[in-house]
């Protein structure tokens, strides 16, 4: 699946906010379940960023990638490895 690259701005402090993992049905934001949930991941998932870029909680190593459910629009950060195996 490829996946959008969006504008860093994109990715603020009220969008993060406004959800998590939990809300794609991932209890911890881990390998081992973001790995079992990666059909979901894709499914909700609407564009992404080089974690390093963002204004807000930049984290190297990462991306930030944002998703779309039920009406909410969220972002958190997987490793670039959880990344490419879920997308590549």
């Amino acid at each position: 699946m490829k996946l959008e690259h969006l504008d860093s701005t994109l990715f603020d402090w009220s969008k993060w906010h406004s959800g998590s993992p939990k809300d794609l049905g991932i209890p911890y934001c881990n390998y081992k379940d973001l790995m079992i949930r990666k059909e979901v991941v894709r499914k909700y998932a609407i564009g992404y960023c080089n974690g390093e870029n963002l204004l807000c909680r930049p984290k190297f190593g990462t991306k930030a990638v944002m998703f779309f459910k039920d009406s909410i629009t969220f972002w958190f950060h997987l490793t670039n490895k959880e990344f490419n195996e879920i997308f590549d």
